[in-house]
C-alpha cells in the first residue's frame, strides 16, 4: 500500500473546566479541589468490568477525577489514551505511554 498524502486529522478545539474532586476512582491520593481547564489531550479512558469511564489526572495532586461522558465530544473520547491500575488485567495491555499515565492510579 502506498500513502497518497499524509493524514492531517485534528481533534476538535474543545475545553472544559473541571474541579479536582477525586470522584470516580478509589485511590490513595487526596484531591486538591483545584480548578483545571482540560483540552482534548487531557482526557483519559478507564475500562473496568467492560464499562468505560472518562476523566483526567490533576497535574497538582495526581488524583483521577471522572468526567460525565456527555460533556466530552465523540472524537475526543475516541482518541483518549486508556489507563488502568497497575496490577490489573487491563494494565498488561497498555502501551508504555499509557502505563506512565496509569502510575498515579
Amino acid at each position: 500500500m502506498v500513502m497518497k498524502e499524509e493524514g492531517n486529522y485534528k481533534l476538535p478545539d474543545w475545553s472544559l473546566d473541571v474541579r479536582c474532586t477525586g470522584k470516580g476512582w478509589e485511590q490513595k491520593h487526596k484531591p486538591c479541589y483545584g480548578m483545571m481547564t482540560l483540552e482534548d489531550g487531557d482526557v483519559l479512558k478507564r475500562i473496568s468490568w467492560e464499562e468505560v469511564y472518562y476523566g483526567c489526572i490533576c497535574p497538582e495532586c495526581k488524583c483521577f477525577t471522572e468526567i460525565p461522558e456527555k460533556l466530552i465530544p465523540r472524537e475526543v473520547k475516541k482518541y483518549a489514551p486508556q489507563v488502568a491500575a497497575p496490577g490489573s488485567d487491563r494494565y498488561k495491555e497498555l502501551t508504555e505511554e499509557e502505563k506512565q499515565l496509569s502510575k498515579y492510579l
